[in-house]
């Protein structure tokens, strides 16, 4: 793969990091100005923290967690529907995505630069020139940084080119990803072709740079101040552990988090949607790139596709899908606070907002993983510990529980399925629950292909011989 590079000399010059205050955002201006490195550009420690901030920027990218792959996600499923009639949607729409589709491009192309850049910061041969010069500190969190950006990186690619993980599929040859943990600053490693690894290969990969974020990443900072948390790597390696089917280690993960008192369901359930616009507050999210301004929306591609209140675009053409509005029982507060219906068409309100942060794990998410791992070990105490959490989330959505530990097993289990998607709609995860679930997207069984967004034109003609969909 062609990997590009960034010169980085003007925003070195301009950039300052203060981690301390969650509201300082000076990273998102950290921008590259082409796709050159210069033999002066990073010289210190501290330009190689600097050059981390801006791998940090391209997370919330449109291919990365910015939105296009998530919207992308819930049309391939069956929780949003588009009546954008471009080839790109059309092929989305109709499972039909080739090597030219655009949000395929993105996705591959942003998030691997994201994790190339964040991989020059902290291992590559001009990292490792540097920082034997650094402090422990220092390092260790361009480590850890590193690692999240990696781990989160490759997850969410193996999520969309790779085959879902399963026992009959964790092992097939050329179908994960390419696992890429050094950073490229030259000509040559640029071209260097790596092979696709099996999808058992790339998980196992997640979970150590998981495992080595959440051992480096400094406990100081805040979910709200742009740079991963031991927490967030916390999170994360949960969801890791939950869609590889590894109950245990799930629910191990997020027990910490889950008693350590700092998140909990705001009364308030669009609280840490609005809270970019509005300067609210939220308890419901562990990590976040957040947003202070139009100017940079972190979450912009999602917003700017399902926004029905935009006075410039005021009929959106993607919209929740008719299924995804009808499973919301009677008296589920989300109906009226998540949806809006305009000459008879519903849309989403979750999203009517001038700029919103991009949420990167959400503690709503964390109690259903927690539930449901807890469930399915179906031991008394796991059951009540499940139920517990469920009601929660029916609570705030009902007024009232609506799960009791008497229902027993399958029925708990089943009640934490539905409330995933209606809590999780149009977040992005439907596709991957449904392959999870080993259930049909829309025709087409869990494990097809054609749920597959293929290899981009311009990593074939860079690695000819990686294998394709």
């Amino acid at each position: 793969m062609k990997i590009l590079k960034y010169k980085i000399t003007t925003l070195l010059a301009g950039s300052v990091f203060l981690l301390a205050s969650c509201e300082d955002m000076d990273f998102l201006d950290v921008k590259p100005t082409n796709n050159v490195i210069t033999d002066d550009a990073i010289k210190t420690p501290e330009d190689l923290q600097k050059l981390m901030g801006s791998a940090y920027t391209q997370v919330r990218g449109a291919g990365f967690m910015g939105g296009t792959a998530l919207v992308a996600g819930d049309v391939i499923a069956d929780d949003a529907t588009t009546t954008n009639s471009t080839f790109d949607w059309s092929q989305i729409a109709n499972h039909s995505m080739d090597l030219f589709n655009p949000p395929g491009r993105t996705i591959w192309g942003g998030t691997y630069s994201a994790i190339n850049r964040a991989n020059i910061a902290a291992s590559s041969a001009l990292a490792d020139a540097i920082l034997g010069g650094a402090t422990t500190p220092l390092a260790n969190t361009l480590k850890g940084d590193a690692a999240y950006i990696r781990g989160l990186g490759h997850f969410h690619l193996v999520r969309y080119f790779g085959l879902p993980y399963a026992d009959n599929t964790k092992g097939t040859a050329n179908m994960g990803v390419p696992i890429r943990t050094r950073g490229t600053t030259t000509i040559a490693e640029s071209y260097l072709a790596l092979p696709r690894a099996t999808v058992d290969e790339v998980y196992n990969s997640v979970i150590a740079d998981l495992k080595i974020a959440a051992a480096n990443l400094p406990a100081t900072r805040t979910y709200n101040g742009g740079f991963a948390t031991p927490d967030a790597a916390k999170a994360l390696l949960a969801k890791v552990y939950f869609y590889k089917g590894d109950m245990a280690n799930a629910a191990a993960e997020a027990k910490p988090l889950m008693e350590s008192g700092k998140y909990e369901l705001d009364a308030d359930m669009t609280a840490k949607y609005s809270r970019a616009q509005l300067k609210g507050t939220t308890k419901e999210v562990i990590f976040m790139i957040p947003s202070s301004a139009t100017s940079d929306d972190s979450w912009g591609s999602i917003r700017g596709n399902y926004r029905s209140n935009n006075t410039t675009n005021p009929i959106p053409q993607w919209t929740p899908s008719p299924s995804l509005v009808a499973a919301h029982p009677a008296g589920d507060a989300r109906r009226t606070r998540y949806y809006v219906t305009k000459s008879n068409i519903v849309y989403s309100t979750k999203f009517d907002y001038t700029h919103m942060d991009g949420i990167i794990a959400g503690f709503d998410e964390l109690i259903l993983i927690y539930a449901e791992a807890l469930a399915t070990s179906g031991t008394p105490a796991d059951l009540t510990n499940a139920v517990l959490w469920l009601n929660k989330i029916e609570s705030r959505a009902y007024g009232s529980p609506k799960t009791t530990v008497a229902l027993g097993k399958d029925a708990i289990i089943a009640a934490v399925r539905s409330e995933r998607r209606l809590e999780l709609g149009l977040r992005g995860e439907r596709l991957h629950e449904l392959k999870r679930l080993k259930l049909p997207v829309r025709g087409d069984a869990w494990d097809s292909r054609k749920l597959l967004f293929q290899i981009p034109d311009e990593e074939q003609s860079g690695n000819p011989t990686i294998g394709l969909n």
